[in-house]
């Protein structure tokens, strides 16, 4: 019945909610980095749109994550040091069975916004695509690899010209990688800036077709490097060795 759909309860969150779930995107993403400061409470009310009331109820939340620490005197509010480890599941969710759902997904619409991005290249998005795997190759540690990971990809999503592509990629890599830690990404590297390479060709070429198959390939190899990630993680030498 139409009805049913239409007059189904809306699903209306606490307004931060939605201010700890921009945080923790952005903590996934690698738009903040640990050790970088956020912006103050006014600042933040005045950017999201919301109270401080509200932001100081989200960064509590944050904090009882610990995702965001505390520091004395005029140190503000900042990323905590460590992040949460690939397989950590307070909820009691599958987080294996989720990944492999979010790469199935990546790999159907990255490859789409590859192909679009090819069909659709101008020189500036070459620009802004080598500039990213600058950051990629000069990236010295985990935090900085991530952000610049995150950057590529965004930016191939945005150069397909469609926005609907750009929202659902960057929220399959929130998903993704909110759980990633140093040891994963040493796996990824070298293969990550192979990929892109591929893909930045491809695209420069004008090869919507080998720019899909690039991107695929490059996601098939970082889900079964991922995928290898976990399997010693589950294995029981390293179970007990923990």
């Amino acid at each position: 019945m139409p009805d049913d759909f239409l007059l189904r309860p809306l699903d209306a969150p606490p307004a931060y909610a939605a201010v700890v779930e921009r945080v923790r995107r952005a903590v996934a993403l690698g738009v903040l980095l640990p050790g970088d400061r956020l912006p103050s409470e006014r600042a933040l009310a005045e950017g999201l749109g919301v109270s401080r009331v509200t932001v100081r109820e989200a960064l509590r939340v944050l904090q009882g994550e610990r995702l965001l620490i505390t520091k004395r005197g005029n140190g503000g509010t900042v990323v905590a040091p460590t992040v949460a480890r690939l397989g950590d599941d307070p909820d009691g969710v599958d987080y294996g069975r989720r990944l492999d759902e979010v790469f199935e997904l990546r790999l159907a619409v990255e490859s789409m916004a590859a192909r679009l991005a090819a069909r659709r290249g101008r020189p500036e998005g070459l620009r802004w695509l080598d500039s990213c795997q600058e950051a990629l190759r000069a990236s010295s540690d985990v935090h900085t690899f991530r952000r610049a990971d995150s950057e590529f990809h965004l930016a191939v999503a945005r150069l397909s010209g469609n926005s609907m592509l750009s929202q659902v990629i960057e929220d399959a890599r929130a998903a993704a990688f909110s759980r990633l830690d140093r040891q994963d990404f040493a796996v990824i590297y070298e293969s990550s800036i192979r990929g892109h390479a591929a893909v930045i060709e491809a695209i420069r070429n004008a090869d919507p077709d080998g720019a899909a198959a690039a991107m695929a390939a490059h996601i098939e190899e970082a889900r079964d490097e991922v995928a290898a990630v976990l399997s010693t993680r589950e294995s029981p030498e390293v179970r007990s060795a923990g």
